[in-house]
């Protein structure tokens, strides 16, 4: 059977409607950016610990950093959630200036 009708945003396939809509979008973003600001801040902690060199700077520093992120199958999960969390707010009516001015 074809829907001619536009689906409702807060209105899952099954038909159950979503609670929270664009404010659960916009918590579970708010928690994915802490769970990432974690994962990052225990893989600079690793890099300090395991790298000794008289040659180390703060560019490479943040360099070893990032690619040991690169690695972190969770934080690389949470980049494309974050993603598309950022997308449905851009989608909704008036989210995407609320969603900006959060940051």
């Amino acid at each position: 059977m074809a829907r001619w009708w536009k689906a409702d945003p807060h209105v899952n396939q099954d038909g159950a409607e979503v609670q929270g809509g664009v404010d659960a979008v916009r918590r579970d973003l708010v928690t994915m950016r802490e769970r990432m600001a974690v994962i990052k801040q225990e893989a600079a902690v690793e890099v300090d610990r395991k790298w000794v060199s008289p040659w180390r700077t703060p560019a490479v520093f943040d360099l070893k950093v990032k690619t040991r992120l690169t690695g972190n199958q969770e934080y690389r999960s949470l980049q494309g959630r974050v993603k598309d969390a950022v997308a449905t707010l851009a989608v909704e009516p008036g989210a995407a200036t609320e969603a900006d001015s959060a940051r």
